[in-house]
């Protein structure tokens, strides 16, 4: 068993049979003298355990919060993105994907297809940052305003919708062309709107 001194903390391995039912011992360094009981080695192994199970969870649970906060930085800052000031602290790339992607070259073209007009979108998607990223799909929309006054207006007409993208990551200053078309769109005055959806 091992014995500590109750004044200067010293410890010294000592036989449980030694002990006894208990003994008076003196403290070899600081002579400290005090009744020193037998302990169950048995209790003090698990207690061991025990502190050893503790801390093991513990140090488990900090390193996957820290895991969780370096690599999920795009659900965190979804959830709460004042957590961004945090990110720049620590010096975490947490811009996301339209931060990184830029959208260029845009132009419109209309066809006829069975006796119905569509309107085409081409345009393109380059890799701007310095890592591969990951393509979501791009969100289109589409309107023609009406103005009633100078400061009020509303939509005639107005379409949404999502294309989904051929490829999935783009290389750094990896550039590709994307295509869309729509159906039944009036042909002046359009205003197009074209965003990266979040991942």
């Amino acid at each position: 068993m091992i014995v500590t001194c109750p004044g200067c903390d010293s410890k010294y391995f000592v036989q449980t049979e030694a002990i006894g039912g208990g003994k008076m011992v003196r403290c070899a360094i600081c002579s400290t003298t005090w009744q020193q009981v037998a302990t169950d080695e048995a209790a003090d192994r698990k207690f061991h355990t025990h502190h050893i199970i503790k801390w093991t969870f513990f140090w488990f649970t900090v390193f996957v919060s820290i895991f969780s906060l370096f690599f999920t930085s795009g659900i965190v800052l979804k959830i709460w993105p004042p957590a961004a000031c945090f990110y720049d602290l620590i010096g975490v790339n947490h811009q996301d994907a339209k931060k990184m992607i830029s959208i260029q070259n845009i132009s419109n073209f209309f066809v006829q297809k069975n006796g119905k007009l569509y309107m085409g979108l081409k345009g393109e998607l380059t890799n701007i940052s310095g890592d591969v990223q990951v393509l979501p799909s791009l969100t289109i929309s589409l309107r023609n305003d009406e103005y009633i006054d100078e400061k009020i207006h509303r939509s005639a007409y107005q379409k949404i919708w999502t294309h989904d993208l051929m490829y999935n990551k783009l290389l750094p200053n990896q550039k590709v062309v994307f295509e869309t078309e729509l159906q039944s769109v009036p042909c002046n005055n359009l205003i197009c709107d074209i965003r990266l959806n979040v991942l």
